[in-house]
C-alpha cells in the first residue's frame, strides 16, 4: 500500500486537501469522535476484515506523527477516514460517530484538552509561519542572481524528455493533489520513494532557493492538463503554495524536489538529474552575499526546530486524549459501529 497525507501543518497554519479531492470519490465515509488512536483502531479493524486481501487500497497518515492511520481508499470509487474534531471536514459523507461508544463523564477534562490542543497547534503554525518569512527573505537574496530566460528554457527541456508528443484530451482526466509527507514531531517524513516505485522514470531537481523549480512543476503540470493526462500535483508540506512533486501516472514519469529536507539523489535507472542552480544561476551571488545567507539559515533552522518541539507537544496531549477516551471506551458499543461500517462497506464494493 502507498502511503500519503491529505492534511499537514504548514507555514499557513492548518491545511486539508480533501475537501477539493471529495468529488472524485464515489462514497465518502467519515469517522469522527473518540480519539485519534480510537479512529486508528477502526481503521485497522476494518482493514483485518475488508482490505488486507484488496492490493490497490492505500493509507493516509495524520500529520502530526505521520505514522497514524487516519484513512484508506480504494481507488476512486470509496474514501473511509478519520474525522479531526479540531478541523471537521466540510464533505458529504456518512458518519460513524466514536462518541456513542464513550460514557459522558469527564466531559470537562476533555474540553481541557482539545483546547489545549488548540493553543499548541497555533503556536506550531506560527513557528512554521515565521520560518517560512525567513525563507522568502533568503529567496530574494538568491533571486538577485537569476537568469529567468535559463529557467525557461530548462522547463521546455524537461517537457520535451517527459512528454515527448505524448497525450491525448480525454474527457474523464484526473487533476488531483495530495501531501507526499511533512512536519511532524519526529521531523520531516516523506513517502516519495515508495509512492514513485512503481514508476519508470523520475527527473529530481536540485537548486537552492528561488531558483524555480516549483515554478518549473507547475508548467510540467499545465503541460499534462492541456495534453488530457491524468496528473497528481503534491504540495510542499511546510509551504502548500509552491509544488514539491509531480506524477504523471500514464507516462509513468515522476518529477520532483530532490533537496532538503526531503534530499532525493539518482538511485536507479531512469533518474536524471536537473539543477537549477548550475543551469540558471549566478553563483557569484552566493559568495556576496554568504553573511546573510548563513544567518538566514540559522534562524530558519531555529523556526524548525521550534515547530518540530511544539508537534511533540500535541502528541503528548494527543497520547492524553487516546488514554482518557480508552478508560470511557464501551468495546462492544465500537464493534457494534464497525460491524456497521464494514457492512456498508461490503455491500456497496459487491
Amino acid at each position: 500500500m502507498s502511503n500519503y497525507l491529505w492534511r499537514a501543518h504548514t507555514s499557513r497554519g492548518y491545511v486539508s486537501l480533501i475537501e477539493k479531492a471529495a468529488d472524485q470519490f464515489e462514497d465518502i465515509h467519515l469517522i469522527s469522535g473518540g480519539s485519534k488512536k480510537m479512529r486508528e483502531d477502526v481503521l485497522n479493524l476494518l482493514l483485518n476484515k475488508q482490505v488486507q486481501n484488496r492490493a490497490h487500497f492505500v493509507r493516509y497518515l495524520h500529520p502530526t506523527d505521520g505514522k497514524t492511520l487516519e484513512g484508506i481508499s480504494d481507488g476512486n470509487r470509496m474514501l473511509i477516514l478519520g474525522d479531526d474534531p479540531l478541523h471537521p471536514l466540510k464533505v458529504g459523507a456518512r458518519t460513524f460517530d466514536l462518541n456513542s461508544c464513550l460514557t459522558s463523564e469527564k466531559n470537562d477534562e476533555l474540553s481541557q484538552l482539545m483546547e489545549q490542543l488548540r493553543n499548541q497547534e497555533t503556536k506550531v503554525h506560527r513557528s512554521f509561519g515565521e520560518g517560512k518569512a525567513i525563507h522568502v527573505q533568503k529567496e530574494d537574496y538568491y533571486l538577485k542572481g537569476m537568469d529567468f530566460s535559463k529557467a525557461d528554457k530548462a522547463a521546455e527541456d524537461v517537457i520535451t524528455i517527459m512528454f515527448d508528443g505524448k497525450g491525448h484530451r480525454k474527457p474523464d482526466s484526473i487533476s488531483d493533489e495530495r501531501f507526499f509527507g511533512g512536519a511532524t514531531a519526529y521531523g520531516p517524513v516523506n513517502f516519495i520513494h515508495s509512492i514513485t516505485q512503481p514508476l519508470s522514470n523520475r527527473i529530481i531537481i536540485k537548486g537552492r532557493s528561488g531558483s524555480g523549480k516549483s515554478t518549473l512543476m507547475r508548467k510540467v503540470v499545465k503541460h499534462a492538463e492541456d495534453s488530457g493526462l491524468d496528473v497528481r500535483s503534491f504540495p510542499c508540506g511546510l509551504d502548500p503554495d509552491s509544488l514539491d512533486m509531480v506524477v504523471i501516472p500514464e507516462l509513468s514519469y515522476a518529477i520532483l524536489d530532490g533537496t532538503a529536507p526531503h534530499v532525493i539523489n539518482p538511485t536507479r535507472e531512469g533518474d536524471h538529474v536537473i539543477d537549477m542552480f548550475e543551469r540558471c544561476m549566478d553563483p557569484a551571488v552566493e559568495k556576496e552575499y554568504e553573511t546573510e545567507l548563513q544567518e538566514l539559515s540559522a534562524l530558519y533552522t531555529g523556526k524548525m526546530k521550534s515547530g518540530t518541539e511544539g508537534l511533540k507537544v500535541m502528541l503528548k496531549l494527543e497520547h492524553k486524549l487516546d488514554q482518557l477516551c480508552l478508560s470511557r471506551l464501551n468495546e462492544r458499543s465500537m464493534m457494534g459501529l464497525v460491524n456497521e461500517l464494514n457492512e456498508r462497506i461490503t455491500t456497496r464494493c459487491e
